[in-house]
This record gives structure tokens, C-alpha cells and sequence, in this order.
């Protein structure tokens, strides 16, 4: 065809056609096409949808997902109940038969109006049930979240076709481009003037930004077969290869990617039927990798796993006759390219659509500020991705290219882990996401976003024969064998960063995307997130030495001043240096080398451990330090090990021990899981749930009221701020938030210390000594095996005494730790980087599943290169099924429960009800039920009216009808909000379980904690009325809660404690109330303030409806259950709470309870230890013998050498299995 003649037909996606009927094939599977036409109607929908509302009425059902027209069924004769007064205060009610709701309308209806007197009713009615209540009437506006602003789709086209402008020294610099304003007040602002050429923003839809919402099931093309060849040769183009038709391929997937309970025996089973198809042989094809030596028939599409053999320079101290340096070669690493990872990475059109080629700063200027706010979210958001971008566009460009270039964010997660509950199989992974996806993306496994690029290896058991056949049988020592594992673990890295990689790190590499742009690609690594351990193999410091740190060089003796202004300081002057370190780690080597010098030797250890160095090259360091990588910078906060297994695990800890040491006869403090106090088979998540809880758990356990206060403030703070440093969205408002909670946190902890762990004898835990007993007895094992197995009839006896006899020992709360000292990092880590979330521990944690669901599948012998063939095999099955998938023309979703575009939802079926007469005579004379129906009836009156006129005016209430007289009941409803990320989340209310409490929005104006009200939900209900006081009858399907009220407690303006509430008397006009389930906000979380005891003691109440027996006197407004509900306190800061941006936000932060002796000068720096250098006399990380589920386990003693420790045996804890079941 003739390139010059215009197309005839255009479609949203770009492409043109001249032909009628080709165009219309293609629009029917055209995703962009479809998604750009639904943005578009979104867009047009919220422009008009204001001007609209104002003049519509109300939804039958209020907002309800399921609404009911007036000709939905047949009508039936309505009952009219009215409620006559006696002398009592029993209302009599009084049942009267009416005309039907048809006849009532038709009585009413002016005859021969519009000359439609000989049509049906429901013809003649006009239908507007699905408006919702204008917006002036209703108590806040359910805004749905929004994907963030897009880039004009016809700017896009201009960016992409037009060259970069050229500048001349005249021409003043253009501004950056920006999208408009969103619902929520963010836009983009991109560092470029000229709009990204690549905008994945326009591909998210409601559905995408969504939690628990059911995505739309696209129904696949039915299962066909061709007849396979009869040489079994299938022809490589196919687009099922190397199966042989659709069907195989779906049974492939299925065994493959389908879950992890299935076998090779059993698969074998299923297919007798189907044995023409050369299973053996396609899996055979699939799991291929580049180690193997057969034909390459991937080696365009995929990175596939390559075997190189690592080689590391073991040196022999001069005290052994053959002194020197032995080269040790013995260890094979199964590993994949990086390079070949990025290119697989961007030729996947599946991840092609949602990756971001450009970074934008994301900023937020809603009408209730005064200025932008920087917000920090997406790592490819944050100053770091920013940074990089623009000196990689100010750098010159490569000779003759003038290709667009873009930052490849790499991301890396290492973590060893046990591969079964039982046994010795271990797995140490090394994981790659990248930073242009989101990391909403990234946390799901179902997305399939972690690359498994190495499995790294630890020294085999063959290096002790090694040194023992170079040192004559002696050994080469603790310290030796320590530094060896270093070296090994930085020689692995080194066949990673290859000089492939490295060119590609200086020059980029040019790649075809799947737009059709070609694109210069340069990777940098920004961030390594894993636990301490791994993080001094990374940092190449000393375990625990006298720097702990892997960032800064602050001493261990400075590691308790936290918050601090000189520890702010000193975080920024002794940040850790790559240019000191190589220059005396150079000196060293050479000792060591060249002189053989023994690892631990004065001469060694008077260079290195003034700075806690070790003698071991930092190849991250050296290969990528003059393309301006720091090592130590990239190795981020971990809030997982450091927050939740680490500083609030110890504080937890010791307060049971103070607990204990007060009585000591103490069964049960607060019921929470089973034995929460042994702490056994508690995952990361538990500790979570333990913090936002602990408040009133420990309220009023210690006979010191001054001691109680404290803990209560630290308790408090804590959980604030680990629910800050958890955001997902931070703005420079919160950060500030965040700032100040830090210092107060360190001061909170000293306080603690200094005040009440001072004035109680806390003794170990039983488990803790048990952990001591086991731990000595493996201690005296090892030193009778070092000792050829011969043990002393001593040592025996003193192991016994050891194991039977336990002592409780006396111990002190430890402040001079790491965990403690990083928790000053996260501010400028999120500053710097983004939120915490992005870089967590989690997702590698998660990944595990992967690898451990892996390993199932083989013999469990030489697994390690069976799992690099299973993920080339389930990598590929995905890559076939996408090209495929998108071939194919997808369907709408289907509505249902989970719909998130509708405000809430209450089932529809109308199987449970009662009569509303008997309804109430059953309940006759509960205080709960007091004027209930004249109640009901004025709700449902007051609703109609504003849904009709707009106007809340004086009616009858003896004008709503019930038809059938019946009330309908329902178990669950479920109410979808926007969270303050904007984005879409469910909560389930169950009146029959503790998921039964709510808020509304209060009409109180005044302070900030009066911006909401609590109740909880008895019943959910409802009713079809038809209302005859208009000019035409109309049937309404109307939903309601029937709630009980709770009032809030006065307490002391300023003072850091959750809100109290607790319930009227029943007997008060106000105690319960009905409620338009559209008014709720979310879902609460209220827990008894168990120190105030219950109101019934003898457990019997007075309203069964009510079911008041259980209540408590007061409860805690639980405001740390989750992150969205902590901003919702932070009233104005939220970006998604859109009720709350009419007022200017409140940054003043909570009062601590401060006296005299609290040591504090008029600037808040704590005098008590204000610069204090003396040394912790417990001289350990951490005090717990047992550390369930935390890889840096306290093995060794700080008070000896740190180059002496040994690595080896801290890498056998790192196995250590631990459930971390985080939500997908």
C-alpha cells in the first residue's frame, strides 16, 4: 500500500487503517485503544459529574450497588404501622391494612397525562435510580482514587516523533513540563520541558490501584488442537513453542504455574490420554539454560543461568612451614548476566506498558495549602532516580548516538533462608526488581517482578580439608576461615559485575522497546536492601565491632543518642568513606600478602579497627565507585529486622521481664495469642499486631503511676512512629512529623531506662534461659569435638548442672545497638530514596515462597541447578501465555461484590426477614428498641425528602409505606474508601463478630479529635417502602444500620494517649441510632481499656439487642491499626482523604509528660547522657540468647576481637526458618 495516502480510519492507539472492516477487527482488540477511550470517559465523567448531581435525585438505595426500579417485581398490599402512646412508655403499634402501592400511584397519577394513561405504570414512571444525593446534602463525598495525571496522549505523539530541541547559549532554559491537577491536588513535573515520550500513568485503571477488588475475568478462546507432527518436530515460529498446540501449552502452564502440589508421577497420571505430546522433551527445551551444551535456542529471548567457577586467594600466616597464598577454586556459582536480565526485562511487552522510562517529581497542591509539597512514594519519584537522570542527560552523549537515554533503576534483595521446616537444604538468593515498576507492583509474587539472578554460595566443607592439607593439619584458623568467607562472598559479586556490565554501566546499551522507540539504557543500582549480617558482608566492616554501623563510623559508646542534635550531626561528618577505606584496607593486604602477616595480627588490627575495616576488597566499590556509586549509601533502612525483630522486639521483652520481677505469680497479663510472652512461632507480622496493641495491654501493670506514664508515652510514640516510617506516602509535611517523633522516640527510650528499667531487678525469661542452657551446651559440644572428642568428666558434669539447673540472671535494657542507632536513618532515607515500603525486606522475605515452592519440584540433591531450569521453565510458559493473551480481545469485567467503584455493598437477597410487627413485639421493652419505629420512620422520611426536593422539610411520617410490611436483615456489608495514597481499600462490617465498629464524620467543628464519632453496628437492615406524600407515589429500596453510639471521654488537651470512648446509658435518648450506611468512613478498631475493668461484673445486661453484657467501661480508638487510619488523625495531611482539605492542617506534635528531673535543657537535648562515651557493660548487640526468626542472631561477644569472630558460623543462623506471611 501506498505510504503517502492518509488512512481512512484512525484508531486512540495511532495506528491508521483504509479499510472499513480491518479497522474494526482491530479496535476489537485494541487494549490501548479501549483504555484511552476509558480514561477519557473518566475524565469527561468527573467534569460534568458536579453540574449533574445538582440536578438528579437520589438513588433508590442511597449509593447502593444494586439498585432496585420501581418495576422490579410485583406490588403488594402495604402495611401502615403507626405508633399510638398510652400512658406507658410502651408504644402500642397498630397495624393497618392499606390499598396497594399500584393502586396508591395510580389514584394519584393525573389521568391522561401526556397521553400515556393506557401504558403501564412502570412505563409512565420516570427511572432515575441510580443518582446518587447531591453533594451539599451529604456528609462527605466518596471521591474515588484516580491513576495520577496522565500526559495528553496527542503530547505524547509530539514528544516521541519531534528530535530534542537544540539550546544555544541565548535562549534562557525552558520550564519543566507538568501535568494539570487531579481530583487530589498532584501533579507531575518532569525535569524535561518537553512531555516523556513513554506515559505508563495513562494504563492504570480503577482496578489496578485497587486492593482485594476481583479483576475482570477475561474469557479465554476455547481450547483447540492441532495435529502434531509425526516426526514430534514442532516448528519454532509457532506461537505455542515449543509446545505443539494451545492445549498442551494450558497443561503445561497449569503443572508448572499452577501451584507447587503437583509431581512428576502424578502429572504422568493425568496424561495418559494425551501421551503424543513429547513432554519429556519440551521441558526439557524449556528448562535449557547457557551452562548446558546443546543448541541455544533461547538465547534471543532470555537471560538463561550460566555456571561459572569462583576462585578466591586463601593466605597462610608465616607460623605454618608453607606459608603463602593457596588459590582455592572449588566453588561453582550458578548466576545470570545482568545485562541479559535488563534486556529480558524490556523486550517483555507484559512489563513493557507499566515501566517507567522517565522520572517526574510528584507533587501535591491541594486548595487548603498554601504552596506545593513535594510527595515521596515510587522510588522513579524520588531526588535519588531524579538526580541520576539528570546528570546522565547533561553528560556527553555517545559519539554519533542521539538516541534518547534512560535510567534503568536496579534493586537488589539477598537473604538466606532454610528451603524445608526440617533438615539442612538452604538457599542463599540474590533477587533484582527493578525501580521503574511500581512498588505496589513489585510486593505482589503474582506479578512475577523478582529475577532470581544468583544463588550465592557459602565455603564448602571441602575448605577445611583444603587448609588442613596446606597447614599441616592445623588449620588456617577462626579468623582465617572468617575472612575467606568475605572474600568468597565479594569474588561472586565480581563475576556479576562483569565487564559486560560495566560497559553497559559507562556507555548503556541500546535496546528496540516495545513502543517501537529505540532507546539507550544505562543501569544503575540504587538500592540493597538485607538484614545486618549480610549488610557487613556487603559494607566489608567488622560483626558488632567497635562501628557497628554499615553507613556512618559512629562509635558503639555514641550509638544511644538518638535524636540527639550532636548524633544528627555526626550521621552526615562520619559517614562511612570508600576513599579511606581503600587506602588502608590496601596497607593491610599487603601485610597480609606479602609478608604473611595472620589476619588477626597487631599489625593488621592497629590499621584497621580504630574503623571496625576489615582486610577484604569492596569489589561493589572498586568496579562502580567512578561512576559515583556509594555502597554504603545504597545499603538502606530495613524496618523489618531493625523495628519489628529488633528495637520494639527487645523493648517488648524487657517489659515482660519487669513485669515478671513484679509478680511473679502472673498467669495471664492481657490475653492476646497463645502464650504471647514465650514468643514462639511469631512472625514479623505478630510483633506488628503485638506494638499497635501493646498500649492497653500494658496500661497499669506497674504499681508506680510515674512509671506507667512512661511506658504509656513510649508505647505510644513507638507505635506513631512506626507507623509513620511505614507510609506509603510521605509528603515533606510528615517527614517533618516524622523528624520530630525521632527525637522524642530516643529521648522516650533513655527516659525509660534511666527511670524505671533503674528501679526493678528484671531477670531472664524462662525461654531465655532455656535458650542459654541450649546455647552452652552446643558451646561445650564443640569444644569437646575440637579436642578429638575427648571431654573431661568436668565439662560433663558442668554441661549437665547447666542443662538442669538453670539460673535466672539479672539483666539491663541494652540502647547500644544498631537497631536503635538506625532508627535516626529513615528521614533522610525517605527523603532520599522514597518510602520505606519501596526497599523492605518484605518482598525478598516473600520471594522465598518461590524458591522453597521450587524445591519441592526436585530430588533435593543437586537442587540448586534443578531450580535454574525450573525458573527458565516458568519464566518462558509466562512469556508464551502473554504474547498470547494480548493477541487475544479481552471483556469487561463483571460487577461484584467487590465492585471498588461503589461506595459500599449489602447483599441483595431478601431470604432473611421478619414481619415488622413482630420484629418489635419480640423485642418488646428493650431499652435499645425505644421508639424504634417512629425512629426508622423518620430516617427513611427525612432521606426521600432530600432525595426528591433537595430540602429537608416537615413531613408525615404516616406517608412511608412498607410493602410486604417486612425489614430485611443481612450478616455483612462491606464499604470501599479511599485510602490517603489514593487508592482504593475494602473493609467488611460483621455485627456478630469484633469487625462490628465504625466512624462517621462528627459535625463538631472545634478540636481535631473531635473530627469523628464511633458506633458500633447491632443489625444490618433493609426495606422497601413506597412513599405516598409526593405528587406521585414512588418505591424506594432503602439500606440502614442500626447502630449504638459511643461518647468520648474528656481528656487532657496535648497529652499523647488514644482517644477514649465509652457507651451512654442506654436509657438516654441518643444511645442508638440509624444510620445511611453512605455516611460511614471506614471501619474502626476499638479495644478495651482493660485496666478500667468491665461495667457488668456479674456478665448480665440489659438490652439483648444491644448485647451491652461484654462492654467494657472504656475503650482505645486503636488509631495505629493500619497506616490509613493513622493519617486520618493527621487531619489535612492525608492525600486521599478529600473530606479533610478544608481546614489547615495541624503540625503541632502531641505533649510529652515532662518533669523536673527529666534532664532536659531548654533546647530538648538530654543532659543526663548528653555526650556520654563510657561503655555498656553488657557489651552485646542484643541480650536474647533464642532471637526466633531473626538471622543476626547475638553470637558473638563484642568484647573480643571483631576480626576474629567468625563469619561461618553466623551464615549457618542466617538459615534460620522464619514465617513471614505478609499479604500478597
Amino acid at each position: 500500500m501506498n505510504q503517502d495516502i492518509p488512512p481512512n480510519f484512525a484508531c486512540n492507539c495511532g495506528r491508521g487503517f483504509q479499510q472499513e472492516s480491518v479497522f474494526t477487527r482491530h479496535q476489537k482488540s485494541c487494549i490501548k485503544g479501549k483504555k484511552c477511550l476509558f480514561s477519557a470517559l473518566s475524565k469527561a465523567k468527573d467534569l460534568l459529574g458536579s453540574a449533574k448531581r445538582a440536578r438528579t435525585r437520589l438513588h433508590d438505595q442511597g449509593s447502593s450497588s444494586h439498585p432496585i426500579s420501581a418495576d422490579a417485581g410485583p406490588t403488594y398490599p402495604a402495611l401502615d404501622l403507626q405508633v399510638s402512646r398510652n400512658d406507658s412508655d410502651t408504644p402500642r403499634v397498630d397495624i393497618i391494612t392499606t390499598p396497594s402501592a399500584t393502586e396508591e400511584i395510580a389514584a394519584s397519577a393525573p389521568l391522561g397525562a401526556s397521553g400515556q394513561e393506557d401504558l403501564p405504570l412502570a412505563q409512565r414512571r420516570t427511572r432515575r435510580n441510580d443518582i446518587q444525593l447531591p453533594k451539599r446534602y451529604r456528609q462527605f463525598e466518596d471521591i474515588l482514587p484516580q491513576p495520577l495525571p496522565s500526559v495528553p496522549t496527542n503530547r505524547i505523539n509530539q514528544s516521541s516523533n519531534s528530535p530534542p530541541p537544540h539550546r544555544t547559549q541565548s535562549l534562557e532554559p525552558l520550564p519543566p513540563f507538568h501535568t494539570p491537577r487531579n481530583v487530589f491536588g498532584l501533579l507531575h513535573q518532569f525535569s524535561s520541558p518537553n512531555p516523556p515520550s513513554h506515559d505508563p500513568e495513562e494504563a492504570i485503571t480503577l482496578e489496578d490501584i485497587s486492593r482485594g477488588a476481583i479483576a475482570g475475568s477475561v474469557r479465554e478462546r476455547p481450547l483447540f488442537s492441532k495435529v502434531i507432527p509425526e516426526d514430534g518436530v514442532v516448528d519454532a515460529a509457532s506461537p505455542y513453542y515449543p509446545y505443539p498446540n494451545r492445549s498442551s501449552l494450558e497443561l503445561g502452564n497449569w503443572y508448572w504455574n499452577g501451584g507447587v502440589q503437583k509431581s512428576q508421577h502424578s502429572f504422568n497420571d493425568l496424561i495418559k490420554g494425551v501421551r503424543t505430546t513429547p513432554w519429556g522433551k519440551i521441558n526439557s527445551t524449556l528448562g535449557q539454560n547457557d551452562y548446558e551444551d546443546r543448541t541455544e535456542e533461547w538465547e534471543d529471548e532470555d537471560a538463561g543461568w550460566q555456571k561459572t567457577q569462583v576462585s578466591i586467594q586463601v593466605p597462610i600466616s608465616r607460623t605454618n612451614e608453607q606459608a603463602g597464598v593457596q588459590t582455592y577454586s572449588r566453588v561453582d556459582l550458578y548466576h545470570r548476566s545482568l545485562t541479559g536480565v535488563i534486556k529480558e526485562k524490556l523486550a517483555n511487552t507484559g512489563d513493557n506498558e507499566l515501566f517507567h522510562y522517565e522520572p517526574y517529581e510528584l507533587l501535591w497542591h491541594p486548595n487548603h495549602l498554601q504552596r506545593e509539597v513535594k510527595i515521596q512514594g515510587e522510588l522513579y519519584q524520588s531526588p535519588a532516580f531524579m538526580d541520576a537522570h539528570q546528570k546522565l542527560q547533561e553528560s556527553p552523549r555517545e559519539l554519533d548516538c542521539d538516541l534518547p537515554r534512560a535510567v534503568v533503576s536496579l534493586m537488589f534483595w539477598s537473604d538466606a533462608t532454610h528451603l524445608t521446616s526440617f533438615g539442612n537444604a538452604k538457599l542463599w538468593p540474590l533477587y533484582l526488581y527493578f525501580g521503574n515498576e511500581s512498588k505496589y507492583r513489585r510486593c505482589k509474587p503474582s506479578c512475577h517482578l523478582g529475577n532470581h539472578v544468583a544463588y550465592i554460595q557459602k565455603l564448602p566443607d571441602s575448605f577445611k580439608d583444603f587448609a588442613c592439607a596446606h597447614t599441616g593439619g592445623k588449620g588456617v584458623g577462626q579468623s582465617c576461615t572468617t575472612h575467606c568467607q568475605r572474600e568468597l562472598f565479594q569474588a561472586q559479586w565480581g563475576v556479576l559485575l562483569d565487564d559486560e556490565f560495566l560497559e553497559a554501566y559507562a556507555h548503556g546499551i541500546v535496546i528496540m522497546c516495545c513502543d517501537g522507540i529505540k532507546r539507550r539504557f544505562y543501569p544503575r543500582i540504587f538500592t540493597y536492601s538485607a538484614d545486618y549480617p549480610e549488610k557487613v558482608l556487603i559494607a566489608t566492616i567488622r560483626q558488632l565491632g567497635g562501628c557497628p554501623c554499615p553507613r556512618c563510623l559512629i562509635p558503639k559508646n555514641r550509638l544511644h543518642n538518638l535524636g540527639m542534635p550532636r548524633d544528627v550531626q555526626q550521621r552526615t561528618t562520619l559517614l562511612c568513606s570508600g576513599e579511606d577505606r581503600d587506602r588502608l584496607v590496601t596497607t593491610a593486604r599487603k601485610i597480609i600478602y606479602d609478608k604473611n602477616y595472620a589476619i588477626d595480627s597487631t599489625a593488621v588490627e592497629n590499621i584497621l579497627k580504630p574503623c571496625s575495616w576489615v582486610p577484604t576488597c569492596n569489589v561493589l566499590s572498586n568496579r562502580l565507585s567512578p561512576h559515583d556509586f556509594n555502597v554504603f549509601e545504597a545499603l538502606v533502612v530495613d524496618l523489618l529486622h531493625e523495628v519489628e525483630l529488633g528495637a520494639w522486639r527487645s523493648l517488648l521483652i524487657h517489659l515482660l521481664r519487669i513485669i515478671r520481677s513484679v509478680n511473679k505469680d502472673l498467669s495471664t497479663i492481657r490475653r492476646f495469642t497463645a502464650n504471647t510472652s514465650e514468643l514462639s512461632n511469631m512472625a514479623a507480622r505478630n510483633f506488628e499486631d503485638l506494638l499497635q496493641c501493646a498500649i492497653p495491654v500494658f496500661d497499669g501493670l506497674l504499681p508506680d503511676n510515674n512509671h506507667n506514664r512512661i511506658i504509656q508515652d513510649l508505647l505510644f510514640t513507638l507505635a506513631h512512629w512506626h507507623g509513620l516510617a511505614k507510609l506509603r506516602m510521605h509528603s515533606d509535611l510528615t517527614l517533618d512529623i516524622l523528624d520530630v517523633t525521632t527525637a522524642d522516640l530516643g529521648h522516650l527510650f533513655r527516659r525509660f531506662k534511666d527511670r524505671v528499667c533503674a528501679s526493678y531487678d528484671a531477670k531472664e525469661l524462662d525461654r531465655e534461659v532455656r535458650a542459654r542452657s541450649r546455647c552452652h551446651t552446643r558451646e561445650a559440644a564443640r569444644r569437646s569435638q575440637a579436642n578429638n572428642g575427648k571431654k573431661t568428666a568436668g565439662q560433663a558434669e558442668k554441661v549437665t548442672l547447666t542443662a538442669d539447673k538453670p539460673l535466672h540472671r539479672i539483666v539491663s535494657f541494652n540502647l547500644q545497638t544498631y537497631k536503635f542507632h538506625a532508627l535516626g536513618d529513615y528521614v533522610s532515607c525517605i527523603r532520599h530514596f522514597g518510602t520505606s515500603d519501596s526497599y523492605s525486606t518484605e518482598p525478598g522475605e516473600l520471594e522465598h515462597h518461590t524458591g522453597k515452592g521450587r524445591y519441592l519440584r526436585t530430588d533435593q540433591k543437586s537442587f540448586v541447578r534443578q531450580l535454574t531450569q525450573i525458573e527458565r521453565c516458568q519464566a518462558r510458559i509466562r512469556r508464551i501465555k502473554s504474547r498470547i493473551r494480548q493477541a487475544e480481545s479481552g471483556d469487561v469485567p463483571d460487577v461484584t461484590a467487590n465492585d471498588p467503584s461503589v461506595h459500599h455493598h449489602i447483599g441483595q437477597s431478601e431470604k432473611i426477614h421478619d414481619d415488622i410487627g413482630s420484629y418489635l413485639r419480640a423485642r418488646e421493652g428493650d431499652p435499645a428498641m425505644k421508639h424504634y419505629f417512629i425512629r426508622l420512620q423518620d430516617h427513611l422520611l427525612r432521606r426521600i425528602q432530600l432525595a426528591q426536593s433537595g430540602l429537608e422539610a416537615e413531613g408525615d411520617i404516616r406517608n412511608v409505606l412498607f410493602k410486604r410490611n417486612r425489614i430485611y436483615h443481612h450478616n455483612i456489608a462491606r464499604i470501599n474508601y479511599t485510602t490517603y495514597d489514593t487508592r482504593r481499600d475494602q473493609d467488611v462490617i460483621n455485627p456478630k463478630t469484633w469487625h462490628c465498629n465504625i466512624m462517621v464524620l462528627s459535625d463538631h467543628d472545634g478540636e481535631p479529635r473531635m473530627h469523628y464519632r464511633y458506633a458500633k453496628v447491632l443489625v444490618i437492615h433493609h426495606v422497601n417502602v413506597v412513599y405516598i406524600g409526593g405528587p406521585y407515589h414512588t418505591t424506594h429500596r432503602l439500606e440502614f444500620l442500626f447502630v449504638r453510639w459511643y461518647e468520648e471521654v474528656p481528656a487532657d488537651s496535648g497529652v499523647i494517649m488514644l482517644d477514649h470512648l465509652r457507651f451512654p446509658p442506654l436509657n438516654n435518648e441518643d444511645s442508638c441510632g440509624l444510620l445511611d450506611p453512605a455516611d460511614v468512613l471506614r471501619a474502626t478498631h476499638l479495644i478495651p481499656c482493660f485496666s478500667k475493668g468491665m461495667r457488668h461484673e456479674d456478665g448480665k445486661g440489659l438490652s439483648r439487642t444491644a448485647g451491652d453484657k461484654g462492654d467494657w467501661r472504656e475503650y482505645y480508638v486503636n488509631r495505629f491499626v493500619d497506616r490509613d487510619m493513622l493519617m486520618r488523625f493527621h487531619y489535612g495531611l492525608g492525600v486521599g482523604h478529600i473530606y479533610s482539605h478544608n481546614v489547615t492542617p495541624d503540625l503541632k506534635r502531641p505533649v510529652i509528660h515532662k518533669d523536673a528531673s527529666d534532664g532536659l535543657d531548654i533546647d530538648g537535648n538530654d543532659l543526663e547522657h548528653g555526650e556520654s562515651d563510657v561503655e555498656d557493660n553488657e557489651g552485646s548487640e542484643d541480650s536474647d540468647y533464642d532471637y526466633t526468626g531473626v538471622e543476626e542472631e547475638d553470637l558473638f561477644d563484642q568484647e573480643k576481637n571483631g576480626s576474629t569472630e567468625s563469619v561461618v558460623g553466623e551464615l549457618e543462623n542466617m538459615f534460620i526458618e522464619h514465617e513471614f506471611d505478609y499479604e500478597p
